[in-house]
């Protein structure tokens, strides 16, 4: 083994057991560090032609570093420094043992990333949707306790309430029945202000009613583009074509609009 294959060597050792060992990334060059590995204990096997003592029972198997191998030129200043550090490396489990190994540990990387994979699809199996479009809240509702809730929420429970008029708009929130179950939830229902209760009773007629219903956490909520028909102030304070929305919270009704 020349000096050149004793620095390969060398360099491939300090990739397998050094600090910032990489060599377990390239099958090709563990593949030449056990086959120079192999070499050189082949070496240091077979006795040195005419100058080195056959090993008593007693001797280490390794022969000293400083000791040449069989055919091996005089090491550098530079090689005799190394010895001790490859003496200690060989000491050490090497990584891999074979072809065969390199490829069983290849596939094992690649099998731990598809699990990884497939728990990050099942943990996240849909695209999220953005519950709000961020529109700023405009205007809370004043309630007022002298308003006459419709017969639109059809059975009284008492907890009828109505609000001031809002741009010629009037809200009303209650429970009402929902479904053929006879379930009740929170709703809200916008009215005409100038239509309502105009024929002597508590019912509404007019260019417009709006309404909605929540069910369970979700709150009640009423809104839709504003049209013609709409009360002249209302399209005064939201022109045609803008978006409005109304959320009853179980307490209050918030206004929210893209017309700021």
């Amino acid at each position: 083994m020349d000096d050149g294959v004793r620095e390969e060597l060398r360099r491939l050792r300090a990739r397998a057991y050094g600090p910032s060992a990489d060599i377990s990334a390239d099958p090709a060059a563990y593949e030449r560090l056990l086959a120079l590995e192999d070499l050189e204990r082949s070496e240091r096997a077979a006795p040195a032609v005419g100058t080195a003592p056959v090993p008593s029972a007693s001797a280490p198997t390794v022969p000293p570093p400083s000791a040449p191998a069989v055919g091996a030129a005089a090491p550098v200043d530079g090689d005799e420094e190394a010895e001790p550090e490859e003496d200690v490396a060989r000491e050490r489990a090497p990584l891999l043992r074979s072809k065969r190994t390199v490829w069983a540990w290849a596939l094992s990387l690649a099998f731990v990333a598809a699990l990884a994979s497939a728990a990050t699809t099942v943990g996240v199996g849909f695209v999220p949707v953005a519950a709000s479009v961020g529109a700023p809240q405009v205007a809370t509702l004043v309630e007022d306790p002298g308003a006459q809730s419709p017969t639109i929420f059809g059975q009284r429970t008492g907890d009828e309430r109505g609000f001031a008029d809002f741009y010629g708009v009037s809200a009303f929130v209650g429970t009402a029945q929902v479904d053929a179950s006879e379930n009740r939830s929170s709703c809200l229902y916008l009215l005409d202000t100038d239509e309502v209760g105009q024929d002597g009773t508590t019912g509404f007629r007019g260019n417009f009613v709006y309404g909605g219903c929540g069910a369970g956490i979700f709150p009640a909520t009423v809104q839709f583009v504003v049209a013609d028909g709409m009360p002249d102030a209302f399209i005064e304070r939201f022109p045609v074509g803008t978006s409005v929305q109304f959320v009853y919270d179980g307490e209050n009704v918030g206004v929210f609009s893209d017309a700021g």
